[in-house]
């Protein structure tokens, strides 16, 4: 197995939650409709996890358009999740990846949340979000628990260095 990539399937399915994530954002910000955009957040949890997550994405109840047009600028200062790496890990002969991300907000260059990931039922789904902190650690968010000693890091996926310098450390860290 090449240490250094994943399988590109479940590099593909953390891809597209970062960006179905990002235009839920979107239309958070944009859309009047509550029915809309519930309806899309809605379904964007129901695609990607396993259990009732509590969104990130969220905003006032009622919405007027007065407060669409201060949203412009909530909107300028949001992205696209960075995506820094992806780890694969054998759970006896599963495998779970954990997409390490960070913010949603401009200028994000460190780890902010841990999405766990596995495919069951034909499709991957993320079963767990963990949050990281300032001393490069990370505590269990939501969803099911996780136990990174139980399990053998056996692939590890780079794609964009973070700034923070305890998570670079992690960052170069590689598989045995």
């Amino acid at each position: 197995m090449n240490k250094h990539a994943v399988a590109q399937e479940a590099t593909r399915f953390i891809q597209n939650f970062l960006n179905k994530e990002f235009a839920c954002w979107e239309l958070a910000y944009r859309e009047l409709d509550r029915t809309k955009y519930e309806a899309a957040v809605t379904g964007f949890v129901r695609e990607f996890f396993t259990f009732e997550a509590v969104p990130s994405i969220t905003r006032p109840k009622n919405v007027s358009v007065g407060w669409l047009e201060e949203a412009r600028a909530y909107l300028a200062a949001i992205i696209k999740r960075p995506l820094f790496k992806i780890e694969q890990y054998l759970v006896g002969d599963e495998s779970v990846y954990a997409a390490y991300t960070g913010s949603n907000d401009l200028g994000s260059d460190s780890y902010a949340e841990v999405f766990l990931y596995r495919k069951g039922a034909g499709q991957y789904r993320i079963f767990s979000v963990f949050h990281t902190d300032p001393d490069g650690g990370i505590e269990h968010f939501d969803g099911g628990e996780f136990s990174f000693s139980r399990a053998r890091l056996v692939a590890i996926e780079k794609f964009l260095a973070p700034a923070d310098e305890a998570d670079l450390l992690d960052y170069h860290l590689e598989p045995v």
